[in-house]
């Protein structure tokens, strides 16, 4: 308990700090985390190699080295979560065709948000239901601490975004009397070994991928749109809304799972040092 309202207390402190300050202390982390402790170069390393063969060591150097500055700034723009206003969030998260989810609401018609880990996803999840009409819901993991499990959800939340346990998945969407509900997703996880149903072709590997959007796209009668999060500048971020699937009820098995998955490498291609590669993605490959 009392190390749970320290670790609170020096968060926000750290959280009222000017964003120009919280960067200096971003590039100090980043050179710790780049040269000093090298956090995860090899499964870094081996997840770019097998993903771009065709680039070479020095392109390599150049991802992983831009990969650590995502990193750390994700880092400190998750601290500024305690304390940031509604305001300074619209100023700094923009969609930039908030009409997507707009015309999907006046049709009463609920949507499967679906993004990756790739730039600030956090501030995503966070901050959607500032743009949009649509009531807006999250899957989440409690942690075993249930001190920092509820504020995680407070800090979630702050904005109208609505967090239900990952076990409760299936009863809480297929019951859901909410008009025209937003569910946020995350396309690129890894399941379980056990569980693994499908494997999509993404990054020039055989991956194993989740069917969870599909199949609740299908159960549950929802439009997927797939979230493009770009970094206009530090602490800058334009999103755009990608319609994938208005309805899903005649598509083939695998089409909107390979659909979204496709859509996710296209927008990791062009700027890959955005994505998570600290994380063994294809440790069931």
């Amino acid at each position: 308990m009392i190390a749970y309202y320290l670790a609170i207390g020096l968060g926000r402190l750290i959280s009222l700090l000017p964003f120009r300050i919280l960067y200096i202390f971003s590039d100090l982390l980043c050179f710790i985390v780049a040269d000093v402790v090298k956090y995860r170069k090899e499964v870094i390393d081996a997840n770019l190699k097998r993903s771009f063969p065709e680039k070479n060591e020095s392109e390599i150097r150049s991802i992983r080295r831009a990969f650590y500055s995502n990193f750390t700034d994700l880092i400190v723009e998750s601290f500024k979560s305690l304390s940031v206003s509604a305001s300074t969030m619209r100023k700094r998260f923009k969609l930039l065709n908030p009409e997507v989810f707009q015309d999907l609401y006046d049709k009463d018609k609920g949507v499967i948000m679906v993004m990756g880990h790739y730039t600030n996803f956090e501030w995503t999840a966070m901050c959607i239901p500032l743009w949009v009409p649509n009531p807006c819901f999250a899957v989440y993991h409690p942690l075993n601490n249930k001190y920092f499990s509820k504020k995680i959800v407070q800090i979630r939340e702050q904005f109208g975004l609505k967090l239900f346990p990952m076990e409760d998945t299936y009863p809480f969407m297929l019951n859901n009397p909410a008009k025209a509900p937003l569910y946020v997703f995350m396309a690129d996880q890894s399941p379980h070994k056990g569980k693994i149903k499908y494997r999509a072709d993404f990054l020039n590997q055989s991956t194993p991928v989740h069917l969870g959007v599909e199949n609740l796209a299908k159960k549950c009668d929802l439009a997927v749109v797939f979230i493009d999060i770009q970094r206009v500048k530090r602490g800058y971020y334009e999103v755009t809304a990608q319609l994938l699937f208005e309805d899903v009820q005649d598509t083939r098995q695998y089409q909107v799972t390979d659909t979204h998955v496709k859509a996710l490498e296209t927008v990791i291609r062009k700027k890959p040092e955005n994505w998570l590669w600290s994380h063994k993605r294809w440790k069931y490959a």
